[in-house]
């Protein structure tokens, strides 16, 4: 007699209690993961403003800070709150053919790599002023090295809010590059760069929108007293999950150590020497010497008429010796005093005498020597 088997499987009780279960799971499981996916989201965005504050910042500070020009050209061309150009030798073609560029691509032109041509002059981005006014040319009278990097912003249009912003940069007449965008500027303070100067008193004030623009041809000079420059970009991200702008803000102040006044193309005689040269010596607990701080006034013709003194050369020799050996320089800012500290002390033991001179945009004033003699052991 066969006996039958009972064959295998669940019963509708058991498949009901198992498709409960994973609706169970699946709903606890479901907002959880989009609770961590919009946490992510909303991350990702509050990063993606701030990285787009830091890139803006970031490129504009390693430009800026090797701000600086030939003979004659000006280091800042166009100061506005949504635009700066400056002059700067940032980049060259080879290092044979440019060797202070602050980096070679052999794949760049002249009209790129060189100073602004007076033959390709053009307008200023958001301004009517045309530059250059003449061709720069290097102290050996060759096409000046340092070309004209301006970076400006426009209104960003394409998603319809106000106050957002795009970064271009251009270099002398090139064609324009992105570099961000998304950048939000405030309806109360109203700038993405605010500009220093420093007055003959050696006080530094923030320049107020209303003077704004300055540009390298005012007949107060007023470009030529911008030491430093502030940037302020401010990333925005939409966070949807709170339907509220997320705002990240970052700001930099570069100083512009290369700023000295406007120099004019033709010289007058040599400026005067140094009335005095006050010496003294940082010392640690111990007794070894730190630095040697080297203070004077200012000459005529810094911060007075004819304001031809383009800097002051620092110098240093041993006792006794006939030839000075140049040591540093101060770019003349036409302050009433100056300081200078030699932190690249001797390694040969001996007395030394430090020396200042006075130079103009051509010429070398004579040499004042120090009122102390520095020994190093």
């Amino acid at each position: 007699m066969r006996t039958s088997r009972r064959r295998g499987g669940f019963s509708m009780v058991e498949m009901i209690f198992a498709v409960s279960i994973t609706v169970l799971v699946f709903s606890i499981a479901v907002p959880f993961f989009r609770a961590q996916t919009r946490a992510m989201d909303a991350g990702a965005g509050r990063m993606d403003a701030f990285q787009s504050a830091r890139y803006a910042v970031s490129r504009i500070e390693a430009d800026l800070r090797t701000a600086g020009g030939d003979v004659g050209q000006p280091l800042i061309v166009q100061a506005a709150p949504f635009a700066i150009a400056f002059n700067a030798n940032r980049q060259g073609r080879t290092s044979t053919l440019d060797p202070n560029a602050s980096y070679w691509d052999a794949s760049l032109d002249n009209a790129t790599a060189n100073a602004w041509s007076v033959s390709r002059a053009g307008t200023l981005r958001t301004s009517t002023k045309v530059y250059p006014p003449r061709t720069y040319t290097d102290p050996n009278g060759e096409a000046g090295k340092a070309e004209t990097i301006q970076y400006y912003l426009l209104p960003d249009t394409a998603g319809g809010n106000t106050g957002l912003y795009v970064l271009y940069r251009r270099v002398n007449d090139r064609d324009s590059t992105l570099v961000t965008r998304n950048l939000y500027v405030s309806s109360d303070s109203n700038f993405f760069f605010r500009y220093y100067v420093t007055g003959t008193a050696g006080t530094t004030s923030a320049v107020p929108n209303a003077n704004l623009p300055i540009y390298w041809d005012d007949s107060v000079a007023r470009a030529d007293s911008i030491t430093a420059v502030d940037v302020r970009a401010t990333g925005r991200f939409w966070d949807a999950k709170t339907r509220v702008n997320v705002y990240r803000n970052l700001h930099v102040t570069v100083k512009l150590r290369n700023a000295i006044k406007l120099l004019p193309l033709n010289c007058g005689a040599a400026p005067p020497t140094p009335d005095s040269v006050g010496v003294s010596v940082a010392t640690a607990p111990a007794g070894a010497k730190l630095n040697v701080r080297l203070d004077w006034s200012a000459v005529a013709g810094d911060s007075t008429a004819p304001r031809d003194v383009r800097q002051y050369i620092v110098y240093r020799r041993r006792s006794g010796a006939s030839t000075w050996t140049p040591i540093g320089s101060k770019p003349a800012r036409g302050a009433r005093t100056y300081r200078y500290e030699d932190f690249a002390l001797p390694l040969t033991p001996g007395d030394y005498q430090y020396g200042l001179a006075a130079r103009d945009c051509s010429a070398q004033g004579g040499v004042r020597t120090g009122t102390a003699t520095v020994t190093f052991p």
